[in-house]
């Protein structure tokens, strides 16, 4: 009897930890991207879009302060499809106007809130085959 108890509490427990393995793998790929035009609220989405021109020239610095960094994206796909991101954490050494971005967060009102970090900033020459634009200039040390 008390081999049959072990062998139910250790199939148990097996069972449990493989359910928390398996969500802690795929919670992150539940994740739905989504571009400005395609938000609801009370989801969590990964925002993928392009920041809008005028986003503040100081983004390192304002995204290290208490208000966070605003700025805005638009969506790639549907012209005059925009939304403003809050978001608080480090910022990306690529992130600047016009350059595709992923961040990941929840639509509140009329903002999208950012989780703290998951600010991403694609680097275009990554997915090109034209050589000259895999350069990158502004990488050179002088």
């Amino acid at each position: 009897m008390r081999s049959r108890a072990r062998f139910i509490v250790a199939i148990s427990l097996a069972v449990v930890l493989g359910g928390w393995l398996a969500w802690t793998s795929f919670g992150g790929a539940l994740e739905t991207y989504a571009g400005p035009g395609e938000l609801a609220e009370g989801t969590t989405y990964r925002l993928n879009g392009l920041v809008a021109p005028g986003s503040p020239p100081d983004a390192a610095a304002r995204a290290q302060s208490a208000e966070g960094l605003v700025f805005a994206v638009d969506d790639k796909e549907t012209p005059g499809s925009r939304i403003m991101v809050e978001y608080r954490g480090s910022v990306p050494d690529t992130f600047k106007d016009g350059r595709e971005v992923v961040v990941t967060g929840r639509l509140e009102g009329d903002r999208f809130v950012a989780e703290r970090n998951s600010l991403v900033a694609l680097c275009p020459s990554k997915f090109t085959d034209d050589p000259e634009q895999t350069q990158h200039p502004e990488s050179i040390p002088r």
